[in-house]
This record gives C-alpha cells, structure tokens and sequence, in this order.
C-alpha cells in the first residue's frame, strides 16, 4: 500500500510499543485527514474514532472510503455527550463514557480523538492535566497508537507529555495556497526532513516526497501525446490539461526557474517536451543552458527514443569560441558568440529549412555572458532577434520553450514577450509549478514510475 504520510511519522507509528502523537493546526488545515490516513494505514479493524466536533454521517459523507475502513461501532460520535458537573451530577463523564467503550470494543490499535480541545475545555485545570497523564499512560500500556487532534497552536501540558508533534499549515506561494507539515518532535525516530510540502486531492492526505534526479535501471516507456492541428503536447497529460491542450503552435513559451532544485524541474520538462517531439517525428532545435550540453541531453534522452531518430531529428548550437570549423561533431553546430546578429540569423535560416512543428528550446543563461548583453545596446540588440524568432515561430507554426532565471537581465523582456509563462519554485524540497499565463494553482512537478511507464505528474495542491 502506498504511504501518503512522511517516512518519519511511519517508522515512529510502526513500533510495537504504544506511541501518542498530537497533530496541531488552524481549522482546514487537514488535521481529520490526517487522522483518518493514520487509521487507514494502520489498521482499519482495529481503531476507534472519537469525534467531537463533526457528526457521524458528515464524516462518512466527506470521506466514502470509511465504509470500508472503520465499522459504526468504532467510529463514535460524541458530539451530543454531557459531562458531569455540579449542576448536573449524575451525567456521565466523557473520560467515563471513553473508558467504558473501549472495554466493550477490546484492545484497540489506534484510538483518535478530535478534537482534544473540546475534552479539555470541559474539565478544570488539574482535572485536564491529570486526564492528559492518565490516557498517555494508557496508550503506553496497553500498546495503544493514541492520536489527539488540537487547535491549540501554543505549547500546552500536552506537549511534554505525547511522544510525537506534528503541525499543519496553509501558506501562500504568489497568493497560491500551498500546504506544510512540520516534524516537531518524534520520541526515538530520526528526522531527516522537518518540513514536508503536502496536499488533500480528493479528500486524502498525501505528502509530497523529495525531488530526486531518478536513476533508469531498467527500459521504461514513455508515452507520446500526438500533437493536434492548433497544439503540440508538452509529453505530460496532466501539464495539458493545465494548459489547456498543450503548446499552442505558433507560441512563444517561457519557463522561470531559479538557482535550486527547480533548475532540474526545467530540465525534466525539457527532457519529456523533447521525447514527446522526437518520437512524433518532429525536429527539435536546442541551445541548452549553461548546464547541460549535448553529451548531457543525449544521455536523457536516449533511453526513451531511437538513436536513428535522434541523430535524424535533433541539432544543438552551442556557444563555442573558435570551434566553429575547426571541429565538427554530430549532430553539433557551433556558434562563436561575438554577433548576435550572425549567430542568430544562421539558426533563422536553419529552423526555416525545417518542417513545422519544430520544437526550439534555449536557455537562455547562455545567452547573458557571450554576447555580453550588459553593454550598451547589446541587450535591445538581442530582445530584437528574439522578438524576430518570436514572429517566425507564430507565422511558421513552431513552438519556442526559452527557461530564464529572475537573475538575468533578459528575464523580463522574455515574460512580457511570452505567450505561455511558468514559473518553477521549491517547497521543502519538492519542485511547485504554476502558471501566470495562464494563471493556475499550484502543482507539485514529479516523475512517477507506473507499470514500466515513466511520466511526468503533476499534483495538485488542494
């Protein structure tokens, strides 16, 4: 089964002692969510459900897969309950009532209660301290997995006493809602990342893992999205639909990214836009950035198309000082990086020679230094060129991918050009891409393994 929670949370959950874990967030921050996934993972049989806050059929009506994870027995609704008082001493009290139902249901897994808030504003303050030791004493006992739900945000009792913390959290990424759980602490397991990004896509909690470089052990295939009469896929179905449809042909696309993990998100859209292309029999034309070559994207792509293909439809330029001539290598040709207008007028002429849709992608980093943009007239001279590409890409049907950094003096010539403009972000290392035209939400960018398929993912963040 696959986990949804941090490995960290897992492994301090999988002892076979009992464990107390306090989850702490503002409201809607998925705190219910994340109880359920516990008990999802961690035994369904075997778990009692104490809710105070929302009904019994609300809960299964916002989570369907209940059904078959908790029976109505353990799933307890004590939204309705009293508790004693002096006003009224013969009512029953909710640690009496709790104690009282766990006996009839037997030795529990998981008992999760949410919210503890609402147990513990009906008790004094000894009452409550002395409840809080007497139910982590409980659970550590009787081998118990106890999970308590608080809105409390501030460090309480409660904290010193539960073996594990865990805090959720809304933030804003460009006014984009985006998701955080922190590790506070976690009794006897290592924590190797604080800070986890996460999302709550169709009404499950799923953490989002690290971005990581994947090294192909084994043939994997990759899919190909044909291209359509008005677009060109982008080789990702769900970046697409977020498009909607792909790469308008005739469009001028730009990708931000900055000097972290997200460098390699614009690789990796480099790398799927390029084998989608290839294997549809298109050419592809790449100035690839200043950290990447053509050995390098030979290596990425290789893999996944036929060397026949590749040699047939992909030429690089590559900014190269006296090479030009001198040294000849397939599928190479080399620019001397003085005149941007001859540079670029002979990848004019060779892009035209092409049929269309050819796919132009440039890095535009490689640009800034070799012709030395930062002189007078030279970067006009350049955003000149680019708009000339600009209108011939539009008029001959092609579709131009340029990634930028914020850094660059180019950079905001290139956005107000575009027609398409992501941007690439990190979030506790995870790779977040959205679209500010057209404007989306936020998407965490990966590659999944899936039948011995390899595919770009995106995942929203709900």
């Amino acid at each position: 089964m696959k986990e949804n929670v941090p490995p960290e949370l897992v492994d301090a959950l999988s002892k076979e002692k009992g464990f107390s874990l306090l989850i702490k967030g503002a409201p809607g921050t998925g705190k219910t969510i994340l109880a359920l996934e516990i008990i999802r993972m961690f035994g369904c049989a075997n778990a009692v459900y104490l809710s105070t806050r929302v009904p019994t059929s609300t809960l299964y009506e916002q989570f369907p897969w209940l059904d078959a994870c908790i029976g109505p027995l353990n799933l307890m609704d004590v939204t309705k309950l009293y508790t004693s008082s002096e006003a009224v001493p013969r009512a029953e009290s909710l640690p009496d009532i709790l104690y009282s139902r766990l006996e009839q249901i037997g030795k529990p897994a998981i008992i999760v209660i949410d919210s503890w808030d609402a147990i513990a504003s009906q008790m004094g303050g000894r009452k409550k301290e002395t409840f809080e030791a007497e139910i982590t004493e409980f659970e550590k006992h009787n081998e118990i997995k106890l999970i308590l739900v608080s809105e409390t945000l501030g460090t309480t009792s409660l904290d010193y006493i539960v073996d594990g913390i865990v805090t959720l959290k809304r933030l804003g990424i460009d006014y984009r809602l985006a998701r955080e759980l922190k590790l506070v602490k976690l009794r006897g397991v290592r924590i190797h990342q604080p800070r986890y990004a996460f999302t709550l896509e169709n009404g499950e909690f799923q953490y989002i893992n690290a971005f990581k470089r994947k090294s192909i052990k084994r043939p994997l295939i990759i899919k190909t999205f044909p291209s359509s009469e008005k677009y060109v896929s982008t080789g990702s179905e769900d970046l697409d639909r977020v498009l909607g449809r792909g790469l308008r042909r005739g469009s001028f696309n730009v990708v931000e990214f900055g000097d972290d993990l997200s460098i390699w998100g614009y690789q990796m859209l480099t790398v799927f836009m390029l084998i989608n292309s290839i294997k549809q029999g298109n050419h592809c034309v790449c100035l690839p950035s200043c950290a990447w070559d053509e050995k390098g994207l030979r290596r990425e792509l290789l893999p996944f198309v036929n060397e026949a293909d590749y040699k047939k439809y992909v030429t690089f330029f590559e900014v190269a000082p006296g090479k030009k001539g001198t040294e000849k290598r397939e599928n190479v040709r080399f620019l001397e990086g003085e005149s941007i207008a001859s540079d670029f007028g002979e990848i004019e002429s060779f892009v035209s020679e092409l049929e269309p849709p050819v796919l132009i992608t440039i890095g535009t980093d490689v640009l800034e230094h070799p012709y030395h943009l930062k002189e007078r007239g030279r970067l006009g001279t350049m955003v000149r060129w680019l708009s000339r590409l600009m209108a011939d890409t539009r008029e001959a049907g092609n579709v131009a991918v340029l990634g930028t950094n914020p850094k660059l003096i180019l950079h905001g010539e290139l956005t107000h050009l575009s027609n398409t403009y992501l941007k690439l972000t990190v979030l506790d290392n995870s790779v977040v891409i959205y679209g500010i035209r057209p404007e989306t939400g936020l998407y965490c960018q990966d590659s999944a393994i899936v039948d011995d398929h390899l595919k770009l993912e995106l995942i929203p963040f709900v």
